[in-house]
């Protein structure tokens, strides 16, 4: 099954093409399952950021400059039990017609769990959308399997309005609804 990786430098628009094709999805009514990451801001600084699952709206806090832990990205400390525990409630991946990740990056790769659940992602049997931090799109190649459709889309100011649409024209090819409906 299609797996679509997007990948841009910081603040070019990642998060805010996968909301724009999960908000396609949702107005077709397929459930989709994962999660976004946003920053958080006070004053206009950005001080941390959380993940939003997309199916609930439940929210947690990954990275933060205020709360110590033992694990640090740059000048963020990273809270990998509360990642752990925010991975946990996205199974199981069956009940979803597409899986949105937003984003595998450093402080993500921080947690086995989640590596564990990008991995049960691209082997599993449905489509999946997954932003990639910059650092990372060249060691995702190793994911990419000839037997299935793999994509991977570099975002940049020019292409970003139509991205949208491109990846949701890959996507309608593979999707399917679940059985159960």
């Amino acid at each position: 099954m299609i797996k679509i990786f997007l990948t841009g430098a910081p603040g070019v628009g990642k998060t805010t093409c996968v909301l724009k094709i999960y908000e396609t999805l949702t107005i077709y009514k397929y459930k989709v399952g994962g999660f976004i990451s946003k920053e958080i801001r006070e004053e206009g600084i950005r001080i941390g950021f959380k993940m939003i699952n997309l199916l609930d709206g439940d929210e947690a806090i990954l990275a933060s400059i205020h709360s110590k832990t033992p694990h640090r990205i740059g000048k963020y400390y990273v809270n990998v039990k509360e990642l752990e525990k925010f991975i946990s409630k996205l199974y199981p991946l069956e009940s979803y017609d597409v899986v949105i990740i937003d984003e595998i990056g450093p402080m993500e790769m921080l947690s086995s769990k989640f590596k564990k659940l990008v991995d049960d992602i691209l082997s599993s049997e449905m489509p999946a959308i997954m932003t990639i931090h910059v650092n990372y799109a060249s060691k995702i190649q190793r994911y990419f399997n000839t037997s299935r459709p793999n994509v991977l889309y570099k975002l940049t100011r020019e292409n970003r309005d139509g991205m949208p649409l491109i990846i949701w024209r890959d996507l309608q090819r593979y999707i399917k609804r679940r059985s159960d409906e």
